[in-house]
């Protein structure tokens, strides 16, 4: 029985998580109600104030839940292949997928209008995503496939696929082919 409870309490919870990015990116921070989580949830009002006491607690309790599944998948990842050009269409390839399943979370923390107390959320993914690209320019470097500075191509690499860049390209006139563009561009300056 306690099992059933837990899991029940577990969708209860995802549902209002993911209503309350729904909202925000819908209506903003300060467009946010909670009557209209609670309806997106399909649960009461009271409900969601149980889940989170205020406004600014629901959204980062969201914001923070996503956001640690994400840096744990970034974390993970380590390219397959060997060959230099193909490693850096995986790094382009794995930020379109991140970017494409947490494109609510992201949007939500790259447009702004979110609490202060959020906004050290996006902070440690970068820091996490940099880290992964240190990682793996590292080891090529090593390998003696970059024809500039280790440093040079780590920012190079960090800020083509930063997520405001990437709305940028996702939304701009490249539109679908902003993936293939962006791992031209690396490939082309980084080997």
């Amino acid at each position: 029985m306690q099992r059933v409870r837990a899991r029940s309490a577990a969708r209860t919870a995802t549902a209002i998580e993911n209503a309350t990015l729904r909202e925000v990116a819908q209506h903003g921070y300060a467009g946010l109600r909670i009557a209209a989580v609670a309806r997106r949830a399909r649960v009461a009002p009271r409900t969601v104030y149980l889940h989170a006491a205020t406004k600014e607690r629901l959204v980062q309790l969201a914001l923070r839940r996503r956001a640690d599944a994400l840096a744990a998948r970034v974390e993970r990842w380590h390219p397959r292949a060997d060959a230099p050009d193909a490693v850096l269409n995986e790094i382009v390839a794995f930020h379109e997928r991140s970017y494409r399943q947490e494109s609510a979370l992201l949007e939500t923390l790259v447009a702004g209008g979110v609490p202060p107390t959020c906004l050290a959320i996006l902070r440690d993914l970068d820091r996490i995503r940099l880290g992964v690209i240190v990682r793996t320019l590292g080891d090529l470097a090593r390998r003696g496939a970059l024809r500039m500075r280790l440093a040079d191509a780590v920012a190079l690499a960090h800020a083509l696929p930063a997520y405001p860049t990437w709305r940028t390209a996702l939304t701009g006139p490249a539109r679908r082919r902003a993936p293939r563009l962006v791992a031209s561009a690396l490939r082309s300056a980084l080997l």
